[in-house]
């Protein structure tokens, strides 16, 4: 399967570039970039990466959840879980190359996976989990060298307050709407969700924007006031291209 590209999204692959120029960027940039395409807030709310110096980039796959029901999901005693979609069906069925991204109602108090689960994803070749619930055995977790992102860490099982429905369709997550195929940028502050259209021209403008930004950092640094410097003026714009063009970074 191609880097990026969810086997069961039926879009083109992203191009070459676009996935290393985004894992080089932050969300802040790509935020600032996707607001000046009309996109206001694409930023996942409540979700932090369980482990510090997280980075993630990948294309979305998707599993929705609903709120669990005593009578279907086993709650009363004696009574059987009601046959369905199950997280592990889900995990079984996430495309190597892809993130998953789970949409649990902001439930942080049930976890949605656990470090099995994880190991799974990572032998599969996926490459991180995005949930807006919580998600259990944390140090494990962290183990394994997976992106992971979550609302919360908790022990609770995720049948108890949730069951799977769906995989592979549009969901919410942290307010946000992910579609599969779209493409999620996660580092230290959290995980933004860039439609798969605008990925390419997004990835290239963010590395632009970046490269732009530790030139006027430089010039803070050295003592230059913010005025005329940032945001950058003509003037600070056109030394900016004449240092690029002569080599100087």
């Amino acid at each position: 399967m191609t880097a990026g590209h969810s086997a069961a999204d039926g879009l083109p692959p992203l191009a070459a570039r676009t996935e290393p120029l985004l894992a080089g960027v932050s969300t802040a940039t790509v935020a600032s970039q996707l607001l000046k395409r009309g996109l206001r807030d694409q930023f996942i709310t409540g979700v932090a990466p369980l482990e510090p110096g997280c980075r993630l980039v990948g294309a979305a796959w998707t599993m929705r959840c609903i709120p669990s029901r005593e009578d279907r999901d086993g709650l009363w005693p004696g009574s059987q879980v009601v046959p369905g979609l199950s997280l592990f069906d889900v995990v079984e069925s996430t495309p190597a190359g892809a993130v998953l991204v789970i949409d649990a109602r902001g439930q942080s108090r049930t976890a949605t996976g656990g470090d099995i689960l994880v190991e799974r994803l990572k032998a599969r070749g996926v490459k991180g989990l995005v949930t807006d619930g919580g998600l259990r055995d944390v140090a494990a977790i962290g183990a394994t060298g997976l992106p992971c992102y979550a609302a919360g860490r908790t022990a609770n099982v995720s049948r108890a307050y949730l069951r799977v429905a769906d995989q592979g369709v549009p969901v919410g997550c942290g307010d946000v709407a992910v579609y599969p195929g779209d493409v999620l940028v996660g580092d230290g502050d959290g995980v933004i969700v860039v439609p798969r259209h605008m990925a390419d021209d997004v990835a290239v403008a963010s590395a632009e924007q970046e490269d732009l930004e530790v030139f006027l950092g430089d010039k803070v640094r050295a003592g230059a006031p913010l005025g005329g410097v940032y945001p950058a003026s003509a003037e600070t714009l056109a030394e900016y291209r004449r240092s690029r063009e002569g080599g100087v970074r």
